[in-house]
């Protein structure tokens, strides 16, 4: 569904002329225009958590936790304007929903004193970046968040800063970009930029909507509008196609654009209705890997969840009890780190959900589809050597994507032993080149040959073709996924079938069926690892941990692994690879070929 026309008129907000699935409906909304606070945390929310008071020993230590860093913030240099601005701004997210929560809960004036001077501070820079609106909007969120929950405490001198702040350093050049920005624009595009800005905006639009009805309006009204560019593509299961590192990034702004439409219009306008969006939060955690490890697929760096709010958002939303229990569990996992809080951490004490679950054993399969479909196999968790792999398809030009169709990791006994590289710098000159000519390509960690896939003749996948899941059994005993690989590899071989299958909860077998264009190709299976790795003939033994795991070459009859450091194909300012062997197993000779590896502790 998308808002069509969205009109303030005498304090009313009007919506009207709804489209959904093609269809025209008319839907007219009178909502009078909520007293402060209105933004992400409301009345309703206070009044839930007073009811939890002193119960909930999570809570308290989140409130503990915060007082802690507001006390330490009170000393907090003000920060400098600079050009890269988009630090500055993160921060000033964390420094007013810390420094705002504070004062709500404690009314302890230090605490409005000191975000009174941030805001002063940041509100005199001559602008937040617009060059980067990222910068812009996530500068907005900070200071429509504390310009809105101290708003009675605030004075004049600030609040009418504040207020022109917002509208000269934010909502005007939306509007301008809204009239005259293609496509591509950060404000319209299919990317994690889309929702970030337009949410920023509209949480500076809402804040000041008394002052500026007309262009609050206007900002909500193609927020709605364009945001589903980017939200379109998590149909049809959830999966967010930018890889993990984005799905926490675009969803924690969504979910507060989600919030601020609903809690100011009692809807959000179709956008919480999209397929896929419901189902987000339990997609992400259902992918991850018994050691709570992410996929680190696109442009992703690291295997650890960020522990943001996002969340408490989707389980209370959505009623998902078990998204609750992670993120608690997550929590948890952080304060033993003793890990410095950041960004929008605290906002899980207003969105705190503390629904219990049970627990549910993982299926053998489930299978997450979308523009990258996911596969991922489980075995069960009583079985000794249990192994984990999820693998995926992809379309390689789309935003952050690498040449890594087929790819996949596997862990057992704890150990993730099949890696990812990670993401790669991203001020590398033509970084983003997706042509299949580009220069991102010639960048190591972006191509598929350091990818857990298919090379022939060493080329490098087609980046204008798409990988797509082709059968798949998931109620199986011995569960199976086949994925179609054949159009990235575009004028290297006639098909390209790869099929996952777990004939015990203890192996995972990995059989690649290739139809080459002429008999002198040579084919080329490759797997990363970050474990010490012994050849013999057609077992590669991998040692991590004190523990070990052994891949096998079950066809074709006489091929062996070979290693080399994956720091060899290092280039000029890449990042490096220390640390990571790739083992290969290669094959020529036949115009068919299939190579099978099993992968298992025994």
């Amino acid at each position: 569904m998308k808002l069509k026309t969205l009109l303030f008129c005498g304090g009313l907000f009007l919506a009207a002329a709804c489209t959904h699935e093609g269809k025209d409906s008319v839907v007219v909304l009178q909502t009078k225009l909520k007293a402060h606070p209105r933004l992400l945390f409301v009345e309703q929310d206070e009044a839930r958590l007073k009811q939890l008071g002193d119960s909930d020993a999570m809570l308290n230590n989140l409130r503990r936790s915060l007082f802690k860093e507001a006390d330490r913030l009170l000393t907090a240099e003000p920060q400098q304007y600079k050009t890269d601005l988009l630090s500055v701004s993160r921060e000033q997210v964390f420094r007013m929903i810390t420094l705002g929560l504070a004062y709500r809960f404690g009314g302890d004036k230090r605490y409005l004193d000191k975000a009174e001077a941030e805001l002063n501070n940041v509100c005199d820079f001559a602008d937040w970046h617009p060059d980067h609106y990222l910068d812009v909007a996530e500068m907005t969120t900070a200071v429509a968040i504390a310009y809105d929950w101290l708003y009675d405490d605030l004075s004049a001198a600030t609040k009418s800063k504040v207020v022109a702040s917002i509208k000269t350093k934010a909502l005007d050049l939306v509007i301008r970009e809204y009239a005259t920005g293609d496509d591509g624009s950060w404000a319209k595009r299919n990317t994690n930029w889309n929702v970030v800005c337009n949410a920023g905006m509209v949480l500076g639009a809402l804040a000041i909507a008394e002052n500026y009805p007309d262009i609050c309006a206007e900002v909500v009204n193609n927020a709605v509008k364009y945001v589903p560019n980017c939200i379109e593509h998590f149909a049809p299961d959830g999966v967010c196609y930018e890889g993990p590192a984005y799905w926490n990034y675009t969803n924690i702004y969504f979910a507060e654009l989600l919030r601020a439409l609903e809690d100011n219009f009692g809807q959000s306008f179709g956008l919480a209705d999209m397929q896929g969006v419901s189902q987000a939060a339990l997609t992400f955690i259902r992918c991850l890997s018994p050691t709570g490890k992410v996929f680190s697929f696109a442009d992703a760096s690291g295997v650890s969840p960020s522990a943001d709010p996002v969340y408490f958002y989707f389980s209370r939303r959505f009623n998902q009890p078990e998204v609750a229990a992670y993120y608690r569990s997550l929590i948890a996992a952080y304060n033993q780190q003793d890990k410095s809080p950041r960004w929008h951490y605290f906002m899980a004490i207003p969105w705190y959900d503390n629904a219990a679950f049970a627990g549910v054993e993982r299926p053998k399969l489930a299978v997450f589809e979308g523009i990258n479909d996911l596969f991922v196999f489980n075995g069960s968790s009583s079985t000794p050597h249990s192994v984990y792999l999820i693998a995926k398809t992809g379309d390689p030009d789309m935003a952050h994507q690498q040449l890594d169709v087929g790819t996949f990791v596997i862990e057992s006994d704890g150990v993730r032993w099949i890696d990812e590289l990670g993401s790669e710098s991203y001020g590398l000159p033509n970084f983003w080149d997706y042509r299949p000519d580009g220069q991102r390509w010639k960048y190591f960690r972006n191509n598929s040959l350091s990818h857990n896939t298919l090379s022939i003749d060493g080329k490098i996948q087609y980046s204008y073709g798409t990988g797509e899941a082709l059968h798949y059994d998931a109620d199986a005993p011995q569960p199976t996924a086949t994925m179609d690989m054949t159009t990235v590899y575009t004028d290297q071989a006639a098909s390209v079938h790869r099929t996952f299958a777990m004939p015990t909860d203890d192996r995972m077998i990995v059989t690649d069926s290739v139809e080459l264009l002429s008999a002198g190709q040579s084919l080329r299976w490759s797997a990363v690892t970050a474990a010490a790795v012994s050849c013999q003939g057609n077992i590669a033994e991998l040692t991590k941990d004190g523990k070990t795991f052994k891949l096998k070459i079950l066809s074709p009859a006489g091929a062996t692994f070979t290693t080399r450091p994956a720091n060899d194909f290092v280039g000029q300012g890449e990042k490096s690879n220390d640390g990571y062997t790739i083992a290969s197993v290669t094959v020529s000779g036949a115009l068919k070929q299939v190579i099978s590896v099993q992968m298992s502790v025994n």
